[in-house]
């Protein structure tokens, strides 16, 4: 993979992607982890969030005044 930059794309594959590698797959995310993980802007990643919660199963919650966790539920 390339030098990510400002005009590097991110596919919702790459999001997902940093859900699945966790250790603990019930521990959710912030959307600035997210972007750290990328190493993308926070906007980005909750562009691109907010574009898998509507194709998705990834979930939010507000945690505080302006604060969102994410996450994938797991289904048993």
């Amino acid at each position: 993979m390339g030098e990510r930059g400002r005009d590097t794309e991110f596919e919702l594959t790459d999001v997902t992607t940093v859900f699945e590698k966790r250790e603990d797959h019930a521990e959710p995310l912030t959307a600035s982890e997210v972007a750290e993980a990328l190493g993308c802007s926070r906007r980005t990643a909750l562009n691109k969030l907010h574009e898998l919660a509507t194709r998705t199963d990834l979930t939010s919650k507000k945690v505080g005044g302006r604060s969102r966790v994410w996450w994938i539920p797991i289904h048993t």
